[in-house]
């Protein structure tokens, strides 16, 4: 998934004329509209990048503290992300990975065919794990009367789980609790951002592989994107990525989490790959 594609999203029902206990799956474009915006949304410039919204200052973004303030919080679902890790030198190419949630022993994230999902009362949830990441929403309505969910996932400084490949991370909510908590109208916005800021994501709740440079290509959405290679792989991969991205338009390859917009209001994070 890229930029501007529609994501699954779980929010409170209160903002759907729901019981506020309640959990609705929403579609959301994934890039904030901002609240002032007017227009076709799909036209909207791309220089103003809120795909993403940093931890650190959304309480008093122009962007973000809108939807703060009327406690328009959800979660965004999906399988992993990618991010990239900058090669030795300016020569050499950064290496993408494919992060995602600690799986059960006979789960492989790169193999829907071992992850035999099921559920049941007794034993809750069987299968592949999803990531569930901290986000929020806005409302948009169209001149012609139709509402657009969009949405930004936050971010924020990365700790030792993954600063030895990026400086930021998105912020993973990794329990049941965490995910109520976020939810909860019943907490204030002051509140609900500090919960975030005491997180701790553990070393155990997510893993990664490395994946082919295929990935760099933002036309490109084939599971082969999240399928493991071996490190001796990977120069054969960057060199048919090379042949195969010869013509392609800049604007399709997908960006680092480090790629800022011209308004520093917050930075670029990677491609995800959406629940199916």
């Amino acid at each position: 998934m890229c930029p501007r594609d529609v994501l699954p999203c779980i929010t409170s029902g209160s903002h759907f004329e729901g019981e506020k206990e309640e959990r609705v799956l929403c579609a959301m474009t994934w890039g904030m509209i901002p609240p002032w915006y007017q227009g076709d949304y799909k036209k909207r410039p791309n220089k103003i990048s809120t795909h993403n919204s940093r931890l650190e200052s959304i309480q008093t973004s122009t962007i973000y503290s809108p939807s703060l303030q009327k406690q328009q919080r959800c979660i965004v679902v999906c399988e992993g992300f990618f991010e990239w890790k900058p090669g030795t030198n300016y020569k050499v190419q950064k290496q993408p990975y494919y992060i995602y949630a600690n799986q059960d022993k006979d789960v492989k994230a790169d193999d829907p065919t071992t992850w035999a999902n099921e559920f049941s009362e007794t034993d809750g949830w069987k299968g592949f794990k999803v990531l569930k990441l901290a986000g929020i929403f806005g409302v948009h309505k169209t001149e012609e009367g139709n509402v657009i969910h969009s949405c930004t996932i936050i971010t924020r400084e990365s700790n030792k789980v993954l600063s030895w490949l990026h400086h930021r991370m998105p912020v993973c909510l990794t329990s049941e609790e965490e995910c109520q908590l976020w939810l909860s109208k019943d907490l204030s916005t002051d509140v609900a951002v500090k919960t975030l800021n005491d997180m701790i994501l553990q070393e155990t709740a997510l893993n990664w592989h490395p994946v082919s440079t295929i990935v760099n290509n933002g036309l490109n959405k084939t599971v082969d994107c999240r399928k493991k290679i071996k490190p001796k792989e990977i120069g054969q991969a960057s060199f048919m990525t090379s042949w195969l991205q010869k013509g392609s338009a800049a604007s399709n390859k997908r960006k680092s989490i480090d790629d800022k917009d011209p308004s520093n209001e917050d930075e670029n994070i990677s491609k995800i790959r959406r629940e199916n």
